[in-house]
C-alpha cells in the first residue's frame, strides 16, 4: 500500500535545498533528493521532469521569500528613506546568499539554466521595481516628495543603482540617499 505524503512538492523542494546548501550543486541529483525524501524517484520526476525544473523552482522560491520581506518593508510605517535603506540592506544579504548558492559555475555553464534563470531574474527585478514604485506613489500622494521623472522610471533608477552598489561597493549608500533627497525636492 502506498503511503500518503502531505505536501510532496514542498518536501522535495526542502530536501533539494538542504542538499544544495549543505553539499553543493554537484551533489544535487534527483536520486539524492529521492533518497532524502524517502520518495520513489518516479514521484520526484512527476513533480520536476528535469533537474533544471527543480533548480529553477528552488530559485523562484528563494526570490519569493525576498519579495515577501520587501513587501513587508514597503507596508511599514517608516519614512521613505528608511524603507529604501531597509530594502537595500535586504538586497545586500540576498545577493550574498544568491552568489554563494546560485551563481555556481556548474549552474551557469549550462545555457538552458542561464536562459531560464535570466527570465526569472528579470521578472524578479520588475517585481522589486513595482514595489518601490508603489512606495514612491504613496509618498508622492502624501506630498512628502516630488518626483520629476515619473514613478516607474525613478523606481527603476533606484533599483538598478541598488544592484550596482551591491555588486560594486564603490559608492556609499549614504551618498546615494543624499542624491535621492536632492532628486525628491
Amino acid at each position: 500500500m502506498s503511503r500518503i505524503i502531505e505536501n510532496p512538492k514542498q518536501l522535495i523542494l526542502k530536501k533539494a535545498e538542504e542538499i544544495l546548501y549543505n553539499d553543493g550543486y554537484s551533489k544535487l541529483s534527483m536520486r539524492a533528493v529521492s533518497k532524502a525524501c524517502n520518495i520513489a524517484l518516479g514521484t520526484i520526476y512527476n513533480y520536476y521532469p528535469t533537474k533544471k525544473d527543480l533548480v529553477i523552482e528552488m530559485m523562484t522560491d528563494y526570490w519569493k521569500d525576498y519579495l515577501y520581506s520587501v513587501r513587508k518593508i514597503a507596508d511599514s510605517n517608516d519614512d521613505i528613506y528608511i524603507k529604501l535603506k531597509n530594502i537595500f540592506d535586504k538586497l545586500k544579504i540576498f545577493f550574498k546568499s544568491f552568489r554563494q548558492y546560485w551563481l555556481t559555475p556548474d549552474l551557469y555553464d549550462r545555457p538552458d539554466y542561464v536562459e531560464g534563470g535570466l527570465k526569472k531574474e528579470y521578472s524578479f527585478l520588475e517585481n522589486i521595481i513595482t514595489i518601490v514604485e508603489d512606495i514612491l506613489i504613496k509618498e508622492q500622494c502624501d506630498n512628502n516628495i516630488k518626483i520629476k521623472l515619473g514613478t516607474h522610471e525613478t523606481a527603476n533608477f533606484i533599483i538598478m543603482n541598488f544592484v550596482t552598489m551591491v555588486q560594486m561597493p564603490l559608492f556609499k549608500y549614504s551618498s546615494f540617499e543624499l542624491f535621492l533627497k536632492e532628486l525628491f525636492k
